[in-house]
C-alpha cells in the first residue's frame, strides 16, 4: 500500500472514532467556565452573595444595582434575592471584568433548571424585572445590557417593587448621563498628590506625578475607582502603572 493511502486510511479511522483534532477542540471548548456551579453560602444584600463557605468568594451581580442598607427597598431586595437562590447551587457567568475595586467577583448569576430543555433562571434579570434593582451599565461588561434595560422599563411602567414604593428614581439613561458628568475630587492631603487615573479609552489604570504632560488636566473621580496616592509604590501596589507621558 502506498504511503498516501496509508495516511488516508489513518485519517478516516480517526474521523470514524471521533479522534480528529477538530472533534477534540470542539469537545474541550464547550464553555467550561460557564458550567461552573457553586453553592450559595450567604446572601449579603440585594446584589451581593458569598459562595462555597464563610471564607468563600463574594460575588457582585453584574449589570444592576440594588438599594443599599438604609435605602428604600433594601430589605425587600435582599429578601427577594434570598428567595430566588437561597442556599441553592448557582452558575456564575463572567463577562469582561474579573473583579471590582473591592475584590468581589463580577458575575451574572443563574439558577440551573436541571433540565436541558428548560432555560436557567437569570437572577440578574429577575431582580430588575420585578423591581428589586435597577439596570446599571458598567462598560465593558455589556453582554446583557439591552435585556436588563428592557426589564427595568417593564418594571417601571408596571410600578413593580421599588418603582411603586419609593420616591421617583432615575432611569438607566439618566443615571448613565449623571455618571458621565465627571467630577474632580481634590487630594486628601498636600502629601498625597499622585493621581491614579482609570482610562475610558482602553489605556487601563495609570498614575501621574506632578510634571507629567497632562497632570493638571486629569480629573480624579473616586466614583470610578480613581484615587490619589502618597507614593508611587502605593500606586503600583494598587495595580496602577506609571503613565507613558511622565518624565523618567
Amino acid at each position: 500500500m502506498s504511503k498516501a493511502k496509508i495516511i488516508s486510511a489513518i485519517l478516516a479511522l480517526m474521523a470514524a472514532v471521533g479522534l480528529t483534532g477538530y472533534t477534540i477542540v470542539k469537545k474541550s471548548d464547550i464553555g467550561t467556565v460557564n458550567r461552573d456551579v457553586y453553592h450559595v453560602f450567604e446572601v449579603i444584600d440585594g446584589d451581593t452573595i458569598r459562595v462555597t463557605d464563610k471564607d468563600g468568594e463574594r460575588v457582585r451581580l453584574l449589570g444592576l444595582n440594588a438599594p443599599e442598607e438604609g435605602e428604600c427597598y433594601a430589605k425587600e431586595a435582599g429578601a427577594y434575592l434570598k428567595k430566588l437562590i437561597g442556599e441553592n447551587e448557582v452558575r456564575l457567568e463572567k463577562d469582561i471584568s474579573g473583579v471590582d475595586q473591592y475584590g468581589r467577583l463580577l458575575r451574572y448569576v443563574f439558577v440551573p433548571s436541571g433540565n436541558e430543555k428548560e432555560d436557567d433562571v437569570s437572577t440578574n434579570e429577575k431582580l430588575v424585572r420585578e423591581g428589586y434593582a435597577v439596570a446599571d451599565a458598567h462598560p465593558p461588561d455589556n453582554r446583557y445590557r439591552e435585556l436588563l434595560v428592557s426589564a427595568e422599563k417593564e418594571a417601571r411602567e408596571a410600578n413593580r417593587g421599588m418603582w411603586g414604593a419609593c420616591e421617583v428614581l432615575m432611569t438607566e439613561n439618566e443615571r448613565e448621563q449623571a455618571t458621565q458628568r465627571e467630577i474632580d475630587m481634590p487630594p486628601p492631603s498636600p502629601e498625597c498628590i499622585i493621581k491614579g487615573n482609570i482610562s475610558e479609552k482602553g489605556y487601563g489604570k495609570t498614575y501621574l506625578v506632578p510634571g507629567c504632560d497632562n497632570y493638571l488636566s486629569v480629573k480624579i473621580d473616586t466614583r470610578k475607582g480613581e484615587m490619589y496616592f502618597c507614593t508611587e509604590k502605593d500606586a503600583v501596589s494598587a495595580g496602577f502603572r506609571r503613565a507613558d507621558n511622565c518624565p523618567q
